[in-house]
């Protein structure tokens, strides 16, 4: 009986080790597979392998990998979780589940699980890379820029982290050190742009106009199409009294993108600044054609038509910006102008006390001059 017993408790362990082996043998043919760029066979082998040994690990890594390239999250991720259910200290397998829970932007489970990755191995660089990006989206940029800091102490050639630090060094209001970010990324890779583009952003907000100047036009000797760099760069200039620079910058912004607000808006206050009032009533034209209903822009440009002589223009778009608001004391005030021009004295008068009920007070100290 003894020997029969025996025998019967080598049959399993036989089958077992059959089993192992087999797993083995499609686990090879499925590292084959991938290497000659046939993921689908190798999804296939290592799904064999698993059938044979469902505890296999590294069938179940390389799987999940797999599907995680393929973009395959929720496929990827029942893998990892597996491997963390086998094996509950498996770092890199906690580390992509927090992964993928960032990629489906679940930031607080992203949170958790890299933060588990990172006790079991605090050596994970792509760990706080990617703790730090689910900090910065639920704008925590204090515990970012910690983990950005702690994944740049394992590796100081980390593009991504000096940037990405960067923008919550800038978020933060910290420009000098946003700006030693991205010099740091143009040490890395001297060819990129962006990172003279948001330098020159940091140098903005640190009001250092010439260097922002600097990082603009960098950018523009590279990429003559950028229509940040011009739009910075012409807000640089301004902020440095180069009107005429900055009025051309405004005008090649609007080439690049007619739609572009800001230059829009500001491309007729330089013109005028600058006592080019013909050429300030066109950029106001294509100014109101996005803003019909704004009546300041009516006597902005009314104003601008005044200096040119066209008084007719100007009494129209003061009479437009009086339709539009019926108290606009600007609007009366100026109008009062085009009356005296067209030497409609009693009107004038009766536009300028309007102004002066609406409170404007500039306008009772015309009064006397004007209406006696």
């Amino acid at each position: 009986m003894r020997k029969i017993l025996i025998l019967l408790l080598t049959v399993p362990f036989f089958a077992f080790a059959q089993s192992d082996r087999k797993a083995k043998l499609y686990f090879n043919e499925a590292v084959a597979a991938y290497n000659a760029k046939e993921m689908d066979n190798a999804i296939l082998y290592y799904s064999q392998a698993i059938k044979e040994n469902p505890e296999y690990i590294k069938a179940y890594y390389n799987r999940a990998n797999i599907y995680l390239n393929q973009k395959e999250l929720a496929t990827a991720f029942k893998d990892f979780d597996k491997i963390t259910e086998l094996d509950g200290s498996h770092s890199k397998a906690h580390m992509y589940k927090g992964y993928i829970h960032l990629r489906q932007k679940n930031y607080s489970d992203a949170i958790t699980l890299l933060s588990d990755a990172i006790k079991l191995d605090p050596s994970l660089e792509k760990a706080y890379l990617n703790r730090a990006s689910a900090y910065m989206k639920t704008k925590e940029h204090k515990k970012a820029i910690s983990d950005y800091t702690e994944t740049l102490s394992l590796n100081p050639k980390s593009y991504s982290a000096y940037f990405n630090r960067g923008y919550c060094n800038m978020k933060l209001k910290d420009y000098n050190d946003a700006a030693s970010d991205y010099t740091e990324c143009l040490n890395l890779n001297p060819r990129k742009l962006k990172p003279y583009l948001y330098r020159g952003k940091a140098q903005l907000k640190a009001k250092k106009y010439e260097e922002a100047i600097s990082d603009f036009s960098k950018i523009l000797t590279k990429d003559k199409s950028n229509t940040e760099a011009y739009y910075y760069r012409a807000y640089a200039k301004n902020a440095t009294e180069d009107i005429a620079g900055a009025n051309e910058d405004y005008e090649k912004v609007l080439e690049l993108d007619p739609s572009h607000k800001a230059a829009l808006s500001n491309k007729p206050i330089c013109s005028f600044a600058l006592g080019k009032y013909a050429e300030a009533v066109q950029d106001y034209d294509r100014l109101i054609a996005t803003k019909k209903s704004d009546p300041a822009l009516y006597v902005n440009r009314g104003i601008a038509k005044l200096k040119t002589e066209d008084v007719d223009g100007a009494h129209k778009d003061f009479n437009k910006a009086i339709k539009l608001d019926s108290k606009y004391a600007e609007a009366y005030f100026n109008r009062a102008n085009t009356h005296l021009k067209l030497e409609k004295q009693e009107n004038a008068c009766e536009d300028i006390r309007k102004a002066g009920k609406l409170g404007l007070e500039k306008a009772f100290k015309h009064i006397r001059s004007i209406c006696g």
